[in-house]
């Protein structure tokens, strides 16, 4: 704050009675700059002593802060500088004064006119306080007023109230540009002045945003740059920069808040750096509520509030929006299998590609651990269905190879239409759901639609004449059984073993395998049916053949479906048959896969134990899988195991899938249960399998599938491989199998 005239008369009023031959007097501030003089006309004459002591430390005597100048024969110049208690300098005083006083040195002039420097010295001082305090109590009102504002700004709204951080960074910081980046979210928010050309945003940050990210990663703190010069280069960039690191609940920096000022603005302060943390940290908060910490999508509230908003302002009457529902399959099954941690890398998988496919607009968010939601804005249900169908295909190909054992990725996708103001959007995201889990009941890795009160799969047709194809067979005599070899891998005698397979017979006369048949059967009294068919003509014809079983005993198994296996009234009709058949004890098995008896090994087992007084065995498939398998051993009364097939395949090259063989066979014989290994391809797999111990071995190299009727002819045979403790001969059983 500056003096007024008068007060300035008053102390050069003062200073002429302590010192009446002064000729002029020149008040002037810290930087030089004129306040008053009593004569301007010897402004010039005063120029060089200001300009002495505009010149840091420069001092002409050891205790006075002042110059003299005697160049003039006619007068001296004496100027004196005025600090303030903390020893900044506050103003500056210069005096003439005429031949002879002008002999005088600068210690008795200063001894002349000290009063009036201590009053002086005080005066600027209290006005200097005085100005601080002012500006302290508008920086504070700009502080309360930027709190107000951010207290406005709702944190549940996503990137429209992460949009007001840069605004309020403008016009609080007086900035030209602000912007909020974000490279791992994919986000970019920039607001520029209105009186701003167009474009310009995009220029600076095209240069500076690397820039940007890099220090505040490097530095981790707010960084002032009152003159930017890009790295590694002379070019100069017009503008004034001020940035603060963006950080996540961990402290790690996820992005920066920086805003810009022009060269010719004034530079950043202290407190700019504080104000701009301040939004950084409502920035961040914002954030944390609104996009998910692993996948970067938006959170549940973020999204419902974004969608809701994109509703509420469309056109009344028309489904115009589509919204999916996606669920990752089997999500528990890939943790348990290869950690949480690669669980953690699928999701983020998925939730990049969500992210990719999205097309401008789309709101894309995790709703929950293995769930996210999209919503496509001015899509109608059949092209939101088009959609999910590509996510769907497009999710397939993340499957892959991790370690020793297989990754499989799918999608279950439920697809609802929601625009209707008359329609709230919880009910259309229940209804997505709802798709969403028929889609999972109906066999996963499916796409269902919601029309009203009904969910279509996108493949429904397809799948629906397929499903009446397999009912068909069963009333007809399109089905066939097969029954594909188990032979001892050692040897030691033992009796032959098969596994008979359910095949279709097609109209082009190729065989459609169990596994389609299944996927196909999405109706569990379909499935029972099938396993129901395959038991009573399994059973009719080793009967036919008991006198020949009695003289070459063998043991045929047969597969039970997951829904078979949950159905009690299928267990006791089970029992029924098997008390009515005429075939001897420890002819008939069953087995069934280790996932599929973990969810109800309390409906089984007490079934399993009735049924094996009557002879029957029992055997769990795809042993190895779970992590529950011995478990599962201690709960359910089997006599085999089967080694899951991923084991086998790479046995000969993979020390992981040894040592898992290994431990399966220790582990069997520590519960004096046999093993089996699938997928026996070559006669090395076979080889290393044996030397590992295990017991049988089953795949194409040992047979091939074969029917089960040749299977009983040839029986002879293959009692006489089995039994023999002669070589191993392999192409001869595979000659059988042929049937030569």
């Amino acid at each position: 704050m500056t003096a007024s005239p008068e007060t300035w008369k008053s102390y050069a009023q003062l200073l002429t009675r302590l010192c009446p031959k002064i000729s002029y007097i020149f008040f002037a501030s810290a930087d030089g700059s004129l306040w008053w003089a009593s004569d301007p006309t010897n402004a010039f004459r005063v120029q060089y002593s200001l300009s002495l002591l505009l010149i840091p430390h420069t001092t002409r005597h050891k205790e006075i802060d002042g110059v003299v100048d005697t160049q003039d024969d006619t007068e001296s110049r004496y100027g004196f500088r005025i600090r303030g208690t903390l020893g900044e300098v506050l103003g500056h005083v210069v005096i003439g004064l005429p031949q002879p006083e002008a002999r005088l040195d600068l210690s008795s002039v200063h001894a002349l006119i000290k009063p009036a420097l201590d009053c002086l010295q005080s005066e600027l001082s209290a006005r200097a306080a005085i100005g601080e305090l002012h500006e302290n109590l508008a920086d504070h009102s700009r502080e309360l007023d930027l709190f107000q504002r951010l207290s406005e700004v709702a944190a549940a709204d996503g990137l429209e109230s992460l949009g007001r951080i840069p605004e309020l960074a403008n016009q609080h910081l007086s900035g030209v540009v602000a912007a909020i980046l974000l490279p791992d979210r994919n986000v970019t928010i920039c607001r520029k002045r209105q009186d701003q050309p167009n474009g310009v945003e995009n220029g600076l940050l095209a240069q500076m945003h690397r820039h940007l990210m890099t220090r505040a990663q490097l530095h981790g703190c707010t960084l002032v740059v009152n003159r930017l010069a890009l790295d590694g280069t002379n070019a100069a960039v017009p503008y004034k920069a001020i940035s603060t690191p963006i950080r996540d609940e961990s402290r790690r920096v996820i992005g920066v808040l920086a805003v810009f000022r022009a060269d010719t603005d004034g530079d950043f302060q202290l407190h700019d750096a504080e104000a701009l943390e301040l939004l950084a940290r409502k920035a961040a908060q914002i954030i944390r509520s609104s996009f998910d910490a692993v996948t970067g999508l938006l959170t549940s509230a973020a999204f419902t509030a974004q969608a809701a908003a994109r509703v509420a302002a469309g056109a009344p009457g028309q489904h115009t929006h589509g919204l999916l529902y996606v669920d990752i399959d089997q999500l528990n099954v890939v943790n348990e299998n290869h950690g949480m941690h690669v669980g953690d890398e699928v999701i983020q998988s998925v939730a990049n590609l969500l992210s990719r496919r999205a097309r401008e607009g789309t709101l894309v968010a995790r709703v929950g651990g293995d769930r996210f939601c999209m919503f496509v804005p001015g899509s109608g249900i059949e092209p939101a269905a088009r959609i999910a169908e590509e996510l769907r295909s497009a999710a397939i190909r993340l499957s892959g190879a991790r370690g020793d054992k297989p990754l499989l990725v799918s999608l279950s996708v439920g697809v609802a239409g929601v625009g209707d103001r008359d329609r709230r959007l919880d009910h259309a995201l229940a209804a997505a759901e709802l798709a969403c889990r028929t889609a999972k009941e109906r066999g996963r890795n499916r796409v269902e639609v919601f029309y009203g009160d009904e969910q279509t799969s996108t493949g429904e047709r397809t799948t629906s004449n397929f499903a009446v194809q397999v009912s068909a067979a069963l009333a007809s005599d399109s089905l066939e059984l097969l029954a594909q070899p188990i032979l001892p891998l050692t040897s030691a005698p033992a009796d032959p073993r098969f596994e008979i397979l359910l095949r279709m017979r097609a109209t082009d006369g190729s065989r459609i395998g169990l596994d389609r048949l299944v996927g196909a059967a999405t109706c569990q009294e379909l499935n029972r049916g099938i396993d129901r068919w395959v038991i009573e003509q399994a059973i009719e014809r080793l009967a036919d053949c008991r006198h020949l079983l009695r003289q070459h005993p063998a043991k045929f198994s047969l597969n039970l479906s997951a829904a078979s296996l949950a159905d009690g009234e299928f267990w006791r009709m089970l029992e029924d048959l098997v008390r009515k058949s005429r075939i001897e004890p420890g002819t008939l098995g069953f087995e069934f896969p280790e996932e599929a008896a973990s969810a109800h090994i309390g409906t089984i087992a007490p079934f399993m134990r009735r049924l094996r007084e009557q002879g029957i065995t029992f055997a769990l498939d795809n042993f190895g899988r779970g992590i529950g398998s011995l478990s599962h051993l201690n709960s359910l009364p089997v006599s085999c195991i089967k080694i899951d097939g991923s084991f086998s395949r790479d046995l000969i090259d993979n020390p992981k899938s040894q040592s898992m063989v290994v431990a399966i066979a220790k582990l069997a014989g520590t519960f004096g249960l046999e093993t089996v290994a699938g997928h026996v391809e070559t006669d090395a797999i076979r080889a290393r399998a044996a030397q590992l111990g295990v017991d049988y071995g089953q795949g194409f190299f040992i047979g091939k599938p074969l029917a089960l009727d040749d299977a009983l002819h040839d029986l002879p045979l293959y009692a006489c491989f089995a039994t023999s403790t002669g070589l191993f001969d392999p192409s001869a059983v595979k000659m059988a199998a042929l049937g030569s």
